[in-house]
């Protein structure tokens, strides 16, 4: 049989010519604009363009930390909420939507005689629901309680003293009982897995009762797979917060997340609900925020095993308007065909290493200098030219210098590979 000629894709030197091509952009976080702590080289100039030529701004995240959270950390990479009129979309918000719906809020679970007559008290649930919780350790960063509490209250008072809009008279421990969810000591008390995060097993209020999963940085299932396969026997049901599998951490240091243990559920007959991206739904959440219009016709939001292996400009509808920039191959470009939606692929991401290339360095780095990047040439002589001066140059400051014909060689191979195409591939969300 005649070999398929794979899709086509445009490398571009820098984002600059991007920027006339798209009225919209939706914008992936980790590895594209910040790195967790810092904000990355060249993502806040780039985005301050964007807005000078009235861009519409959206971000898609696989964090989960619910969107109003996630929005205002961006202050601390020297972003605005208002940049982005179309808001911040999460898969921890889509998940806690989702345990809220269907474990807490479901009227089967009421008992009605428990409202009082006005209809002021709401009804009690008869049985709280319990979940088998693996989330993130307590930090600055972190606050797995108040996710917990987010889930079955939601916001409870936008001007309160945390993230989550809660302060000290709302948010209440209640022995381990948050509203209408409680956390399950053991498997076999369990009715579900909540799957928040990827460094602990949370048995109760206390951090300092949860057991180090010893997962984030070793890849280690000893803890995990006793959890894992006995609640595969039991068949609970699985829901993921964050379906990412790495994440790129300052220093260049890869963290294994939550979407790998889904992954390991799954494989060992598990049933998962998966919240985020390469969901197309999610892309089309931030469209609707934007109040963009897509065509629906061929609506594959439903399909969680939609995995995207399609050519993005073959397959768009609408094509000129909208592009997500994302760094995973896995999520963000292969989400965005199955939305029907072009892809920028960002080569600085957790795909760097991969790929033989170096990952996008913070905007400043300790010691002054701009942190890597790949700087993509045109020709050879740009790269080695002056006796090789300006690679030396470029070693220096920990950047990559590769012509943008040994780099489309390099691409070829690896989209193949996976069956996922990008339209665009830039080094990074930089001018």
């Amino acid at each position: 049989a005649p070999r398929m000629i794979p899709p086509a894709f445009t490398i571009h030197t820098s984002f600059s010519p991007l920027i006339s091509q798209y009225d919209t952009f939706l914008l992936d976080q980790f590895g594209v604009i910040h790195n967790g702590s810092q904000s990355l080289h060249g993502s806040v100039p780039t985005i301050q363009r964007m807005l000078n030529q009235n861009k519409k701004l959206a971000i898609l995240s696989n964090t989960s930390s619910p969107s109003h959270v996630a929005l205002r950390k961006l202050k601390k990479y020297g972003l605005r909420e208002d940049m982005f009129v179309g808001g911040l979309v999460s898969s921890g918000e889509e998940c806690a939507k989702f345990v809220r719906d269907t474990y807490c809020h479901h009227p089967k679970y009421y008992d009605e005689k428990d409202g009082d007559a006005d209809g002021d008290k709401p009804p009690k649930r008869k049985t709280p629901k319990k979940a088998l919780w693996l989330t993130w350790k307590e930090s600055e960063l972190q606050n797995p309680l108040q996710y917990l509490s987010y889930i079955t209250n939601g916001i409870n008072n936008n001007n309160g003293d945390d993230d989550y809009g809660n302060d000290d008279t709302t948010f209440t421990t209640n022995g381990g009982y948050y509203g209408e969810i409680e956390i399950a000591t053991s498997v076999e008390e369990a009715d579900f897995i909540l799957l928040h995060g990827s460094e602990v097993w949370r048995r109760d209020d206390d951090d300092l009762n949860s057991i180090d999963l010893n997962f984030l940085f070793n890849e280690d299932y000893s803890k995990i797979d006793p959890l894992l396969n006995e609640a595969a026997e039991r068949k609970l049901p699985m829901v993921c917060a964050n379906p990412d599998l790495v994440v790129g951490l300052p220093g260049g240091v890869v963290g294994n997340m939550p979407g790998k243990i889904a992954n390991r559920y799954a494989s060992k007959g598990g049933t998962v609900q998966h919240f985020g991206k390469p969901n197309p739904r999610h892309f089309h959440a931030c469209l609707d925020n934007l109040g963009v219009t897509w065509d629906n016709s061929n609506n594959n939001d439903n399909n969680a095993s939609n995995n995207g292996n399609t050519n993005a400009a073959s397959k768009s509808n609408i094509p000129g308007v909208v592009a997500h920039v994302g760094d995973s191959l896995e999520h963000d470009v292969a989400g965005a065909n199955a939305a029907g939606i072009d892809s920028i692929f960002v080569l600085g991401g957790i795909h760097a290493k991969e790929l033989g290339l170096v990952p996008t360095g913070s905007s400043r780095d300790d010691d002054g200098v701009v942190g890597g990047t790949v700087i993509v040439k045109e020709e050879e002589d740009d790269c080695d030219g002056d006796g090789g001066q300006q690679r030396e140059v470029a070693e220096k400051a920990r950047r990559f210098v590769i012509t943008k014909e040994k780099l489309e060689e390099k691409l070829e191979l690896f989209f193949e590979e996976r069956g996922i195409w990008p339209t665009h591939v830039v080094s990074s969300l930089s001018l």
